[in-house]
């Protein structure tokens, strides 16, 4: 199948990380995609700017968050500066395991309405949507997969997010599910054609034992209010055609 959409492909990679970079290359190449390296923003960037504090999370970003969510919106801004009609973004830590070009084919040919699909992990529990020709499906979970690995975008969404992350004080990837605040959809796919490395080295979270009992506690009311909210939108949607 050949979409006749403008698709960009932009995987996001630290000037440093060229191991990663190159062992991303060799995966990409062997897919039919045209895809391009978008210097990632990092804590000495001059596109680096910390967000006002927020109250949303139960603790403040580290400077990797800050510059991991701004490299995504630096991946928006260049789609809708391209005038693309969808945009693909990969982290460089991925493991492709799937025919990603005839996935995210089939995936904009659907005739379905949705604003972003994440293209890694899936939950246990989720409500398949569409079957795709690859074998794959479009599937709907209660909760959204941690981690921003890779998804597929409708630019005609980007400018709603864009403009709904001016200011953020959680991660992208804990940003993105709370989707209802954004009022956009996102679905999953199953089996995922991408992974994450088991090399993948990253510390930029900070460990459960770094927190404090405040925060503690305030992770545990957070999770638990984000889980009942995302729970109830679940259940709507399975009454709501896709």
């Amino acid at each position: 199948m050949k979409s006749s959409h403008k698709v960009m492909c932009l995987l996001i990679n630290v000037d440093s990380a060229t191991d990663r970079l190159q062992e991303a290359k060799s995966q990409l190449d062997k897919q039919d995609l045209h895809w391009e390296r978008l210097e990632a923003v990092t804590p000495k960037s001059e596109e680096f700017v910390l967000p006002e504090a927020g109250s949303k999370w139960y603790r403040e970003l580290t400077n990797g968050e800050v510059a991991c969510y701004l490299s995504h919106r630096k991946a928006w801004r260049k789609a809708i500066d391209a005038e693309v009609d969808y945009l693909i973004v990969l982290e460089d830590d991925l493991v492709i395991d799937g025919p990603l070009k005839k996935i995210t084919d089939e995936i904009i040919e659907a005739d379905m309405s949705w604003d972003m699909v994440k293209l890694f992990e899936t939950r246990k529990s989720r409500r398949e949507l569409r079957s795709l020709d690859s074998g794959v499906k479009i599937v709907d979970t209660p909760t959204m997969p941690i981690a921003t690995t890779g998804y597929i975008v409708k630019v005609s969404s980007l400018p709603r997010l864009l403009e709904s992350t001016k200011q953020f004080s959680r991660p992208i990837d804990v940003e993105l599910k709370s989707y209802w605040e954004m009022n956009v959809r996102i679905y999953s796919i199953y089996p995922p054609p991408i992974k994450i490395s088991e090399d993948n080295d990253s510390t930029i979270g900070v460990r459960q034992g770094d927190l404090s009992t405040v925060q503690r506690l305030g992770k545990i009311k957070y999770n638990f209010l984000s889980s009942i909210r995302a729970r109830l939108g679940y259940f709507f949607r399975c009454f709501s055609k896709p």
